[in-house]
Protein backbone atom coordinates (compact mmCIF):
# COMPACT_ATOMS: atom_id res chain seq x y z
CA UNK A 1 0.00 0.00 0.00
CA UNK A 2 1.03 3.32 -1.02
CA UNK A 3 0.50 6.26 1.46
CA UNK A 4 0.18 9.59 0.51
CA UNK A 5 0.48 12.27 3.27
CA UNK A 6 -2.10 15.46 2.17
CA UNK A 7 -0.02 18.40 2.92
CA UNK A 8 0.32 19.71 6.71
CA UNK A 9 -0.91 23.74 7.58
CA UNK A 10 -0.10 24.46 11.03
CA UNK A 11 -2.92 26.58 12.49
CA UNK A 12 -2.56 30.10 11.29
CA UNK A 13 -0.90 32.32 14.43
CA UNK A 14 -3.54 34.90 13.72
CA UNK A 15 -6.39 32.19 14.55
CA UNK A 16 -4.20 30.93 18.03
CA UNK A 17 -5.26 33.58 19.74
CA UNK A 18 -8.67 33.96 18.69
CA UNK A 19 -10.67 32.85 21.61
CA UNK A 20 -8.84 36.00 23.54
CA UNK A 21 -10.69 38.41 21.60
CA UNK A 22 -14.40 37.59 21.76
CA UNK A 23 -16.60 40.12 21.99
CA UNK A 24 -19.67 38.35 24.45
CA UNK A 25 -22.76 38.14 22.14
CA UNK A 26 -25.80 40.19 23.24
CA UNK A 27 -27.89 38.58 25.73
CA UNK A 28 -30.92 36.86 25.11
CA UNK A 29 -30.10 35.95 21.36
CA UNK A 30 -33.31 33.95 19.99
CA UNK A 31 -32.32 31.55 17.69
CA UNK A 32 -34.36 30.13 14.88
CA UNK A 33 -35.05 26.59 16.67
CA UNK A 34 -35.97 28.46 19.92
CA UNK A 35 -33.88 27.87 23.72
CA UNK A 36 -30.39 27.92 22.35
CA UNK A 37 -27.95 29.92 24.72
CA UNK A 38 -26.30 33.03 23.25
CA UNK A 39 -22.57 32.64 22.48
CA UNK A 40 -20.06 33.56 25.09
CA UNK A 41 -16.93 33.12 26.15
CA UNK A 42 -16.85 30.55 28.39
CA UNK A 43 -18.61 27.96 25.62
CA UNK A 44 -15.41 28.88 22.47
CA UNK A 45 -12.95 28.04 25.32
CA UNK A 46 -14.20 24.60 26.69
CA UNK A 47 -14.45 23.96 22.50
CA UNK A 48 -10.93 25.16 21.93
CA UNK A 49 -9.62 22.72 24.61
CA UNK A 50 -10.93 19.75 23.06
CA UNK A 51 -9.73 19.79 19.56
CA UNK A 52 -6.67 20.38 17.72
CA UNK A 53 -7.97 22.85 14.77
CA UNK A 54 -9.19 26.36 14.94
CA UNK A 55 -12.56 27.82 16.47
CA UNK A 56 -13.09 30.93 15.14
CA UNK A 57 -15.90 32.39 16.33
CA UNK A 58 -18.69 34.93 15.06
CA UNK A 59 -17.27 37.58 17.28
CA UNK A 60 -13.67 37.26 16.48
CA UNK A 61 -12.02 39.86 14.05
CA UNK A 62 -10.81 37.16 12.14
CA UNK A 63 -14.07 35.20 11.50
CA UNK A 64 -15.15 37.25 8.55
CA UNK A 65 -12.49 36.84 6.74
CA UNK A 66 -12.28 33.48 6.96
CA UNK A 67 -16.17 33.28 6.85
CA UNK A 68 -15.97 34.16 3.18
CA UNK A 69 -12.55 32.40 2.40
CA UNK A 70 -14.85 29.20 2.82
CA UNK A 71 -16.71 30.21 -0.28
CA UNK A 72 -15.39 29.44 -3.59
CA UNK A 73 -17.24 31.92 -5.79
CA UNK A 74 -17.04 35.53 -5.36
CA UNK A 75 -20.54 35.44 -4.25
CA UNK A 76 -20.67 35.46 -0.56
CA UNK A 77 -23.76 34.29 0.97
CA UNK A 78 -24.68 36.37 3.63
CA UNK A 79 -25.47 33.57 6.18
CA UNK A 80 -23.64 33.58 9.62
CA UNK A 81 -22.55 30.22 11.66
CA UNK A 82 -22.29 31.22 15.20
CA UNK A 83 -18.66 28.84 14.95
CA UNK A 84 -16.65 27.33 12.26
CA UNK A 85 -14.20 24.40 13.57
CA UNK A 86 -11.31 23.56 11.45
CA UNK A 87 -10.97 19.75 11.62
CA UNK A 88 -7.73 18.42 11.73
CA UNK A 89 -8.48 15.20 12.94
CA UNK A 90 -11.34 12.90 13.08
CA UNK A 91 -11.01 13.71 16.77
CA UNK A 92 -12.23 17.14 16.35
CA UNK A 93 -15.21 16.09 14.13
CA UNK A 94 -16.26 14.17 17.21
CA UNK A 95 -15.45 17.07 19.65
CA UNK A 96 -17.45 19.71 17.48
CA UNK A 97 -20.33 17.40 17.13
CA UNK A 98 -20.85 16.37 20.28
CA UNK A 99 -20.37 20.08 21.49
CA UNK A 100 -23.14 20.86 19.18
CA UNK A 101 -25.66 18.55 20.35
CA UNK A 102 -24.83 19.73 24.07
CA UNK A 103 -24.92 23.22 23.50
CA UNK A 104 -28.23 22.85 20.86
CA UNK A 105 -26.82 24.08 17.87
CA UNK A 106 -27.10 22.74 14.56
CA UNK A 107 -24.11 21.25 12.17
CA UNK A 108 -23.00 22.08 8.85
CA UNK A 109 -20.43 20.25 7.06
CA UNK A 110 -17.73 22.57 4.63
CA UNK A 111 -14.99 20.98 2.79
CA UNK A 112 -14.10 22.98 -0.36
CA UNK A 113 -17.03 25.26 -0.50
CA UNK A 114 -17.74 24.64 -4.22
CA UNK A 115 -21.70 24.54 -3.76
CA UNK A 116 -23.04 26.94 -5.80
CA UNK A 117 -25.74 28.06 -3.65
CA UNK A 118 -23.24 27.86 -0.55
CA UNK A 119 -25.63 25.17 1.06
CA UNK A 120 -23.38 24.61 4.03
CA UNK A 121 -22.89 28.07 4.71
CA UNK A 122 -26.39 28.71 7.28
CA UNK A 123 -27.48 31.21 10.20
CA UNK A 124 -26.42 30.14 13.31
CA UNK A 125 -25.30 26.43 14.65
CA UNK A 126 -22.07 25.17 14.17
CA UNK A 127 -19.93 24.82 11.03
CA UNK A 128 -17.33 21.86 10.56
CA UNK A 129 -14.59 22.76 7.92
CA UNK A 130 -13.13 19.38 7.12
CA UNK A 131 -11.06 21.12 4.19
CA UNK A 132 -7.71 20.10 6.10
CA UNK A 133 -8.84 15.73 6.39
CA UNK A 134 -6.38 15.17 2.93
CA UNK A 135 -4.88 11.72 3.19
CA UNK A 136 -4.60 9.17 0.43
CA UNK A 137 -3.66 6.14 0.32
CA UNK A 138 -3.50 3.78 -2.18
CA UNK A 139 -3.76 -0.24 -2.59
CA UNK A 140 -3.11 -0.53 -5.73
CA UNK A 141 -3.23 -4.49 -5.96
CA UNK A 142 -7.05 -3.91 -4.76
CA UNK A 143 -7.61 -0.94 -7.00
CA UNK A 144 -9.12 1.16 -3.95
CA UNK A 145 -7.91 4.22 -2.26
CA UNK A 146 -8.94 5.51 0.87
CA UNK A 147 -9.07 9.47 0.41
CA UNK A 148 -9.79 12.11 3.00
CA UNK A 149 -12.64 14.63 2.18
CA UNK A 150 -10.70 17.80 1.66
CA UNK A 151 -8.97 15.74 -1.51
CA UNK A 152 -9.40 17.33 -4.52
CA UNK A 153 -10.26 15.26 -7.97
CA UNK A 154 -6.66 16.80 -9.18
CA UNK A 155 -4.63 15.64 -6.40
CA UNK A 156 -6.14 12.27 -6.42
CA UNK A 157 -6.23 11.32 -10.43
CA UNK A 158 -2.05 12.47 -10.01
CA UNK A 159 -1.59 10.23 -7.03
CA UNK A 160 -3.42 7.56 -8.51
CA UNK A 161 -1.80 7.84 -11.92
CA UNK A 162 1.44 6.41 -10.70
CA UNK A 163 -0.70 3.04 -9.86
CA UNK A 164 -1.95 2.97 -13.26
CA UNK A 165 -4.96 4.02 -11.59
CA UNK A 166 -8.07 6.69 -12.12
CA UNK A 167 -11.62 7.84 -10.75
CA UNK A 168 -14.31 9.68 -12.01
CA UNK A 169 -14.01 12.77 -10.16
CA UNK A 170 -15.24 15.98 -10.93
CA UNK A 171 -14.93 17.89 -14.64
CA UNK A 172 -13.60 20.18 -12.90
CA UNK A 173 -10.41 19.62 -11.15
CA UNK A 174 -9.98 22.21 -7.87
CA UNK A 175 -13.34 19.99 -6.36
CA UNK A 176 -12.94 18.13 -3.47
CA UNK A 177 -14.47 14.72 -3.84
CA UNK A 178 -16.70 15.17 -0.25
CA UNK A 179 -19.88 16.94 -1.62
CA UNK A 180 -18.88 16.43 -5.35
CA UNK A 181 -19.27 11.96 -3.44
CA UNK A 182 -22.20 12.43 -1.22
CA UNK A 183 -24.40 14.63 -3.66
CA UNK A 184 -24.40 12.12 -6.62
CA UNK A 185 -21.24 12.61 -8.49
CA UNK A 186 -21.39 13.98 -12.47
CA UNK A 187 -17.58 12.53 -12.94
CA UNK A 188 -15.34 12.49 -16.31
CA UNK A 189 -16.10 8.94 -17.58
CA UNK A 190 -19.17 8.55 -15.49
CA UNK A 191 -21.32 6.45 -17.77
CA UNK A 192 -18.64 3.65 -17.75
CA UNK A 193 -17.33 3.82 -13.87
CA UNK A 194 -20.89 3.69 -12.02
CA UNK A 195 -23.01 5.54 -13.80
CA UNK A 196 -22.40 8.49 -10.92
CA UNK A 197 -19.85 8.64 -9.01
CA UNK A 198 -21.08 7.89 -5.68
CA UNK A 199 -21.57 4.16 -6.70
CA UNK A 200 -17.64 3.90 -6.51
CA UNK A 201 -17.71 4.67 -2.62
CA UNK A 202 -17.17 1.21 -0.97
CA UNK A 203 -16.88 2.23 2.73
CA UNK A 204 -17.34 5.71 4.66
CA UNK A 205 -16.09 6.22 7.90
CA UNK A 206 -18.95 8.71 9.54
CA UNK A 207 -19.59 10.62 12.85
CA UNK A 208 -23.43 10.44 13.50
CA UNK A 209 -25.21 13.10 15.69
CA UNK A 210 -24.13 10.76 18.78
CA UNK A 211 -20.88 11.55 18.15
CA UNK A 212 -20.13 8.24 17.69
CA UNK A 213 -17.33 7.22 14.88
CA UNK A 214 -18.91 4.31 12.69
CA UNK A 215 -18.32 2.94 9.29
CA UNK A 216 -20.65 2.37 6.71
CA UNK A 217 -20.70 -0.09 3.48
CA UNK A 218 -23.59 -2.55 2.20
CA UNK A 219 -22.57 -4.75 4.97
CA UNK A 220 -22.13 -2.57 7.66
CA UNK A 221 -24.92 0.10 8.70
CA UNK A 222 -26.11 -0.58 5.59
CA UNK A 223 -29.01 1.93 5.46
CA UNK A 224 -26.64 4.67 6.91
CA UNK A 225 -24.61 3.99 3.60
CA UNK A 226 -27.43 4.17 1.13
CA UNK A 227 -27.81 7.78 2.77
CA UNK A 228 -24.22 8.62 2.14
CA UNK A 229 -24.93 7.90 -1.63
CA UNK A 230 -26.90 10.48 -2.39
CA UNK A 231 -28.04 12.07 0.24
CA UNK A 232 -25.84 15.11 -0.11
CA UNK A 233 -26.59 18.15 1.83
CA UNK A 234 -29.41 16.49 3.62
CA UNK A 235 -26.77 13.83 5.00
CA UNK A 236 -27.09 13.75 8.65
CA UNK A 237 -23.71 13.17 9.72
CA UNK A 238 -19.73 13.74 9.14
CA UNK A 239 -17.79 11.88 6.85
CA UNK A 240 -13.94 12.00 7.73
CA UNK A 241 -13.06 9.65 4.79
CA UNK A 242 -14.03 7.43 2.13
CA UNK A 243 -12.93 4.21 0.67
CA UNK A 244 -13.37 3.88 -3.04
CA UNK A 245 -13.24 1.86 -5.85
CA UNK A 246 -10.84 2.76 -8.64
CA UNK A 247 -10.84 1.56 -12.30
CA UNK A 248 -7.56 0.89 -14.62
CA UNK A 249 -5.98 4.40 -16.23
CA UNK A 250 -7.12 4.59 -19.95
CA UNK A 251 -3.90 4.54 -21.49
CA UNK A 252 -5.23 6.43 -24.61
CA UNK A 253 -7.65 9.52 -23.80
CA UNK A 254 -8.47 11.12 -27.35
CA UNK A 255 -11.51 13.92 -28.01
CA UNK A 256 -13.55 15.13 -31.22
CA UNK A 257 -14.15 19.12 -30.80
CA UNK A 258 -16.25 20.38 -33.30
CA UNK A 259 -17.69 24.90 -32.65
CA UNK A 260 -20.68 25.68 -33.97
CA UNK A 261 -22.22 29.21 -34.23
CA UNK A 262 -25.40 29.79 -31.86
CA UNK A 263 -27.52 30.15 -34.42
CA UNK A 264 -27.06 26.07 -35.24
CA UNK A 265 -26.91 25.17 -31.22
CA UNK A 266 -30.54 23.89 -31.85
CA UNK A 267 -29.30 21.42 -34.94
CA UNK A 268 -26.43 20.68 -33.26
CA UNK A 269 -28.14 20.00 -29.83
CA UNK A 270 -30.60 17.61 -31.86
CA UNK A 271 -28.12 15.73 -33.39
CA UNK A 272 -26.99 14.59 -30.10
CA UNK A 273 -29.99 12.79 -29.81
CA UNK A 274 -29.00 10.89 -32.38
CA UNK A 275 -25.53 10.52 -31.77
CA UNK A 276 -25.56 9.72 -28.20
CA UNK A 277 -27.13 6.21 -27.94
CA UNK A 278 -24.60 5.11 -30.64
CA UNK A 279 -21.56 5.79 -28.65
CA UNK A 280 -19.93 3.30 -26.14
CA UNK A 281 -20.12 4.40 -22.30
CA UNK A 282 -16.67 4.87 -23.00
CA UNK A 283 -16.93 8.13 -24.63
CA UNK A 284 -18.49 11.15 -23.02
CA UNK A 285 -20.45 13.68 -25.11
CA UNK A 286 -20.96 16.88 -23.42
CA UNK A 287 -22.09 20.55 -25.25
CA UNK A 288 -21.55 23.62 -23.72
CA UNK A 289 -23.08 27.31 -24.75
CA UNK A 290 -19.97 29.65 -24.73
CA UNK A 291 -18.04 33.16 -25.43
CA UNK A 292 -16.80 32.62 -28.50
CA UNK A 293 -13.55 32.25 -28.83
CA UNK A 294 -10.95 34.98 -30.18
CA UNK A 295 -11.61 35.13 -33.84
CA UNK A 296 -14.92 33.32 -33.95
CA UNK A 297 -17.43 35.84 -32.79
CA UNK A 298 -17.55 37.07 -36.50
CA UNK A 299 -17.86 33.73 -37.81
CA UNK A 300 -21.33 34.91 -39.10
CA UNK A 301 -23.40 38.26 -39.23
CA UNK A 302 -26.12 37.23 -37.29
CA UNK A 303 -27.23 37.82 -33.75
CA UNK A 304 -26.24 35.10 -31.01
CA UNK A 305 -22.59 34.90 -32.97
CA UNK A 306 -20.89 36.34 -30.16
CA UNK A 307 -21.73 32.82 -28.76
CA UNK A 308 -21.08 29.25 -29.76
CA UNK A 309 -21.79 25.71 -28.98
CA UNK A 310 -19.18 23.44 -28.55
CA UNK A 311 -19.78 20.00 -28.46
CA UNK A 312 -16.70 17.76 -28.13
CA UNK A 313 -16.35 13.28 -27.71
CA UNK A 314 -14.20 12.11 -25.24
CA UNK A 315 -13.34 8.61 -25.42
CA UNK A 316 -11.48 6.68 -22.33
CA UNK A 317 -9.57 3.60 -23.94
CA UNK A 318 -6.29 2.21 -24.86
CA UNK A 319 -5.42 2.63 -28.01
CA UNK A 320 -5.80 6.16 -30.49
CA UNK A 321 -7.47 3.06 -33.09
CA UNK A 322 -10.17 2.37 -30.21
CA UNK A 323 -11.04 5.80 -29.81
CA UNK A 324 -11.24 6.93 -33.32
CA UNK A 325 -13.61 3.47 -34.11
CA UNK A 326 -15.67 4.28 -30.95
CA UNK A 327 -16.34 8.32 -32.05
CA UNK A 328 -17.22 7.51 -35.44
CA UNK A 329 -20.27 7.91 -35.04
CA UNK A 330 -19.88 11.74 -34.00
CA UNK A 331 -17.43 12.42 -36.43
CA UNK A 332 -19.58 11.04 -39.45
CA UNK A 333 -22.50 12.65 -38.46
CA UNK A 334 -23.95 15.46 -41.05
CA UNK A 335 -23.86 18.08 -37.97
CA UNK A 336 -19.91 18.16 -38.52
CA UNK A 337 -20.12 19.61 -41.48
CA UNK A 338 -21.97 22.67 -40.43
CA UNK A 339 -18.83 23.28 -38.04
CA UNK A 340 -17.26 27.09 -38.26
CA UNK A 341 -14.37 24.83 -36.52
CA UNK A 342 -13.28 21.79 -35.88
CA UNK A 343 -10.30 19.71 -33.79
CA UNK A 344 -10.25 15.67 -33.99
CA UNK A 345 -8.45 13.17 -32.89
CA UNK A 346 -6.65 15.56 -29.94
CA UNK A 347 -4.73 13.49 -27.21
CA UNK A 348 -5.93 14.28 -23.85
CA UNK A 349 -4.79 13.88 -20.27
CA UNK A 350 -7.05 14.10 -17.01
CA UNK A 351 -5.21 17.37 -16.62
CA UNK A 352 -5.74 18.95 -19.86
CA UNK A 353 -9.91 17.69 -19.15
CA UNK A 354 -9.94 19.49 -16.17
CA UNK A 355 -8.19 22.68 -17.55
CA UNK A 356 -10.79 22.88 -20.88
CA UNK A 357 -13.25 22.79 -18.19
CA UNK A 358 -12.26 25.31 -15.20
CA UNK A 359 -11.39 27.84 -17.97
CA UNK A 360 -14.98 28.79 -18.80
CA UNK A 361 -15.62 28.74 -15.44
CA UNK A 362 -13.66 31.45 -13.09
CA UNK A 363 -13.79 32.46 -10.02
CA UNK A 364 -17.05 34.92 -10.72
CA UNK A 365 -20.75 35.42 -8.88
CA UNK A 366 -22.93 31.98 -9.71
CA UNK A 367 -26.32 30.57 -9.76
CA UNK A 368 -26.92 27.30 -11.52
CA UNK A 369 -29.50 24.80 -12.14
CA UNK A 370 -30.67 21.68 -13.87
CA UNK A 371 -33.11 19.12 -15.00
CA UNK A 372 -32.77 15.84 -16.09
CA UNK A 373 -34.56 15.18 -19.61
CA UNK A 374 -35.04 11.72 -21.18
CA UNK A 375 -35.41 14.28 -24.53
CA UNK A 376 -33.90 17.81 -25.58
CA UNK A 377 -36.28 18.87 -28.50
CA UNK A 378 -38.64 20.93 -25.41
CA UNK A 379 -35.57 21.69 -24.09
CA UNK A 380 -33.61 23.38 -26.65
CA UNK A 381 -36.70 25.56 -27.65
CA UNK A 382 -37.15 26.64 -24.05
CA UNK A 383 -33.14 28.02 -23.87
CA UNK A 384 -33.17 29.13 -27.55
CA UNK A 385 -35.73 31.53 -25.95
CA UNK A 386 -33.93 32.45 -22.89
CA UNK A 387 -30.31 32.59 -24.05
CA UNK A 388 -30.81 35.91 -25.96
CA UNK A 389 -32.25 37.53 -23.04
CA UNK A 390 -29.25 36.27 -20.39
CA UNK A 391 -28.34 39.19 -18.17
CA UNK A 392 -25.09 38.01 -18.56
CA UNK A 393 -23.34 36.56 -22.02
CA UNK A 394 -20.65 34.35 -19.99
CA UNK A 395 -23.46 32.24 -18.72
CA UNK A 396 -23.34 28.98 -19.72
CA UNK A 397 -26.02 26.02 -20.53
CA UNK A 398 -24.47 22.55 -20.14
CA UNK A 399 -26.03 19.41 -22.15
CA UNK A 400 -24.54 16.26 -20.99
CA UNK A 401 -25.53 12.43 -22.56
CA UNK A 402 -25.97 10.07 -19.72
CA UNK A 403 -28.36 7.21 -21.61
CA UNK A 404 -30.19 6.44 -18.37
CA UNK A 405 -27.26 4.60 -16.85
CA UNK A 406 -28.09 1.51 -13.75
CA UNK A 407 -27.33 3.10 -10.83
CA UNK A 408 -26.75 1.41 -7.85
CA UNK A 409 -28.06 0.58 -4.53
CA UNK A 410 -27.94 4.45 -3.01
CA UNK A 411 -30.44 7.90 -2.05
CA UNK A 412 -29.37 9.18 -5.49
CA UNK A 413 -31.61 7.92 -7.40
CA UNK A 414 -32.77 10.38 -10.06
CA UNK A 415 -31.34 10.11 -14.00
CA UNK A 416 -32.34 10.93 -17.59
CA UNK A 417 -31.01 10.51 -20.88
CA UNK A 418 -29.43 13.84 -20.86
CA UNK A 419 -28.30 16.26 -17.80
CA UNK A 420 -29.35 20.08 -18.72
CA UNK A 421 -27.67 22.20 -16.76
CA UNK A 422 -27.16 26.17 -17.30
CA UNK A 423 -24.21 28.23 -14.89
CA UNK A 424 -25.33 31.87 -14.93
CA UNK A 425 -22.14 33.73 -13.56
CA UNK A 426 -21.32 37.53 -13.49
CA UNK A 427 -19.14 39.91 -12.03
CA UNK A 428 -21.42 42.78 -10.48
CA UNK A 429 -23.35 42.50 -7.74
CA UNK A 430 -26.10 45.33 -8.35
CA UNK A 431 -26.32 42.07 -11.44
CA UNK A 432 -27.73 39.38 -8.86
CA UNK A 433 -31.39 39.79 -9.12
CA UNK A 434 -31.63 39.60 -12.62
CA UNK A 435 -28.99 36.74 -13.23
CA UNK A 436 -31.04 34.90 -10.51
CA UNK A 437 -34.82 35.60 -11.58
CA UNK A 438 -33.55 34.87 -15.13
CA UNK A 439 -32.41 31.68 -14.41
CA UNK A 440 -35.29 30.70 -12.43
CA UNK A 441 -37.72 31.39 -15.08
CA UNK A 442 -35.60 29.40 -17.80
CA UNK A 443 -35.89 26.62 -15.18
CA UNK A 444 -39.67 26.81 -14.33
CA UNK A 445 -40.49 26.69 -18.00
CA UNK A 446 -38.05 23.74 -18.20
CA UNK A 447 -39.43 22.04 -15.31
CA UNK A 448 -42.32 20.25 -17.06
CA UNK A 449 -40.00 18.65 -19.44
CA UNK A 450 -38.13 17.13 -16.68
CA UNK A 451 -37.80 13.37 -15.36
CA UNK A 452 -35.73 14.51 -12.04
CA UNK A 453 -33.13 16.58 -11.09
CA UNK A 454 -29.58 16.77 -9.17
CA UNK A 455 -29.17 17.85 -6.07
CA UNK A 456 -25.42 19.02 -5.89
CA UNK A 457 -25.93 21.75 -9.07
CA UNK A 458 -29.87 22.59 -7.88
CA UNK A 459 -30.70 25.99 -7.48
CA UNK A 460 -31.52 25.25 -3.66
CA UNK A 461 -31.69 29.03 -2.62
CA UNK A 462 -34.47 29.92 -5.72
CA UNK A 463 -36.12 26.74 -6.14
CA UNK A 464 -36.32 25.19 -2.94
CA UNK A 465 -39.86 23.85 -3.94
CA UNK A 466 -37.54 21.14 -6.18
CA UNK A 467 -35.27 19.85 -4.00
CA UNK A 468 -37.74 16.36 -3.66
CA UNK A 469 -37.72 16.20 -7.38
CA UNK A 470 -33.81 15.07 -7.03
CA UNK A 471 -35.08 12.00 -5.25
CA UNK A 472 -37.69 9.72 -6.23
CA UNK A 473 -40.39 9.68 -4.01
CA UNK A 474 -39.69 6.38 -2.27
CA UNK A 475 -35.99 7.88 -1.96
CA UNK A 476 -37.10 11.10 -0.21
CA UNK A 477 -39.27 9.27 2.25
CA UNK A 478 -36.76 6.98 3.38
CA UNK A 479 -34.14 9.76 3.81
CA UNK A 480 -36.63 10.98 5.87
CA UNK A 481 -37.01 8.20 8.23
CA UNK A 482 -33.16 7.31 8.03
CA UNK A 483 -33.02 11.31 9.48
CA UNK A 484 -35.45 10.51 12.11
CA UNK A 485 -33.66 7.04 13.14
CA UNK A 486 -29.98 8.40 13.04
CA UNK A 487 -30.72 12.52 14.36
CA UNK A 488 -33.54 12.18 16.05
CA UNK A 489 -32.49 15.61 17.69
CA UNK A 490 -32.16 17.31 14.56
CA UNK A 491 -28.22 18.01 15.17
CA UNK A 492 -27.62 18.20 11.38
CA UNK A 493 -29.49 21.27 9.26
CA UNK A 494 -30.77 19.49 6.41
CA UNK A 495 -31.55 20.60 2.97
CA UNK A 496 -31.32 24.39 3.03
CA UNK A 497 -35.13 25.62 3.60
CA UNK A 498 -36.34 21.77 3.54
CA UNK A 499 -36.85 19.20 5.58
CA UNK A 500 -37.20 15.88 4.00
CA UNK A 501 -40.89 13.81 4.85
CA UNK A 502 -41.05 12.31 7.67
CA UNK A 503 -43.07 8.81 7.26
CA UNK A 504 -46.62 8.98 9.70
CA UNK A 505 -46.05 7.40 12.80
CA UNK A 506 -48.44 4.77 13.63
CA UNK A 507 -51.05 5.89 16.24
CA UNK A 508 -51.70 3.10 19.66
Amino acid sequence: MSIVAGPIVARRELLIGATSLIALAAAGRAFADGGVPPLGLDEVKTLQAKVRGAVIPRQSEFYEPWRQAMIWQTQKFPRHPDLIVQAESVEDVVAAVNHARAHGRRITTRAGGHSFCGCFMRDDGLLVDVSRLQTIEIDAARGEAIVGPGVIGRRLNEELAAHGLAFPSAHCGMVPISGFLLGGGLGWNGNAWGGMSTYNILEVEIVTADGQVRTASETENPDLFWAVRGGGPGLFGVVTRFRLRCHPRPKNIRSHTFIFAFTDFALAAAAMEEIGPKLPKTVELIGVITAAPPGLDKACAVPGCDQVFILQSVAFVDSEAEALALMKPMAEHPIAKKAIATTLNQAETFETLYYANEVPFPQRRYAVDNIYADRLDKAIEVIVRAMPHAPSRVTAPVLLYKGRPALGDGACTTTGNFYVSCYAQWDDPAADKANKDWLIAMYEELQPFAVGNYINELNQEGRIHRIRECYTPEAWAKLGALRRTWDPGRIFHTFYGLEPTLPTLAKG
